[in-house]
């Protein structure tokens, strides 16, 4: 595949997304409505976009067909939720969360 059908590929792919995503809100009308109704379900979506992109890193550390804890990525999982869950930021946590992994892995 040359550079320029992927280009157009990737452009296609972008603009169906587009379209579907803008007639959902066309034919439905009223977004004002809609964006209130749904809210407080939108407010739960980036912390379990999070969860599903991170714990399956911190399960399954090694071959992805088998559970393998690392006890020093669990601890690190765990500093980084407790400290999400008292600076209310997305910076501190994974600052610290690192710093607590890498010094784990030092230690050991």
């Amino acid at each position: 595949m040359d550079t320029v059908t992927l280009w157009l590929l990737f452009f296609a792919v972008g603009l169906g997304t587009f379209l579907v995503r803008v007639s959902f809100i066309e034919l439905h009308g009223a977004t004002r409505e809609l964006l209130d109704r749904s809210k407080d379900i939108l407010m739960l979506l980036p912390p379990a976009i999070l969860a599903a992109l991170c714990i399956p890193a911190i399960l399954f550390t090694r071959p992805a067909t088998e559970y393998q804890l690392d006890t020093a990525q669990v601890m690190a999982a765990l500093v980084c939720i407790l400290i999400a869950k008292f600076s209310r930021s997305v910076f501190w946590p994974v600052v610290g969360g690192m710093i607590c992994l890498w010094l784990l892995r030092w230690l050991q």
